[in-house]
């Protein structure tokens, strides 16, 4: 479950590689132009880029250079120029790696899963004040002891934590949090019971790890 920034100007490809990637369980944010991606890249943090190169404003490869200048997350070109001497000038900005034009959304389906796992493990323990969650384990510790969380609650948990220092909204949530059947919490009361729930289990009265934004929703500690 991440948070990806899609910038490609077909609108049809863009559509299509957004309802893969939403039925994989991910959060896809699109773009079809250069400008369009510097206004939306400022609203929130995202966990991988895939970007087009050729844009009707624009070029990829100055936007990969504007991640680059804040970030070290992946990026994946989406091209059709796949000559060495493009592949060259595209690891040079900094991208990850290449998927070549025309492809199969099943093949960029596999390469953002692999993408996404390798940068999961590699910050799979996150420890904040007294709260330890190791997510490659899916163990949750505080003050030293196992806290046990439904299904729900630690995916509430972990979404929260990866998009620490943003403000997640209810509609963020809600679109997000998919059980193993596919079933859509689909109420905000349903998503207040179970913040209420992982609190009471983090003994979170004083909102260390889980804060109310008022009319907005949540974020993660500070």
């Amino acid at each position: 479950m991440a948070n990806i920034f899609l910038l490609e100007d077909d609108k049809i490809l863009s559509k299509g590689i957004s309802i893969a990637l939403k039925k994989d369980g991910h959060h896809v944010t699109t773009a079809y132009g250069y400008v369009e991606a510097l206004q939306k890249y400022a609203l929130k943090k995202y966990d991988l880029f895939l970007l087009d190169i050729n844009l009707p404003d624009g070029n990829g490869m100055n936007f990969c250079q504007k991640i680059r200048q804040t970030s070290q997350l992946p990026v994946l070109f989406l091209t059709a120029n796949d000559t060495e001497e493009d592949m060259l000038k595209g690891y040079d900005v900094g991208c990850d790696d290449y998927i070549s034009k025309p492809f199969s959304i099943d093949i960029l389906r596999r390469k953002v899963s692999a993408i996404l796992k390798r940068t999961i493990t590699e910050n799979a323990r996150v420890q904040y004040k007294d709260l330890e969650v190791d997510m490659e384990k899916c163990l949750v510790l505080l003050h030293g002891e196992e806290v046990h969380l439904s299904a729900t609650e630690y995916k509430l948990l972990c979404y929260l934590i990866h998009h620490k220092g943003t403000v997640v909204t209810k509609v963020m949530l809600l679109e997000n949090l998919w059980d193993k059947d596919g079933n859509f919490i689909d109420d905000n009361n349903t998503l207040r019971v179970n913040i209420k729930r992982l609190r009471q289990k983090l003994r979170d009265d004083n909102q260390e790890y889980i804060v109310t934004v008022f009319g907005i929703g949540y974020t993660f500690g500070e």
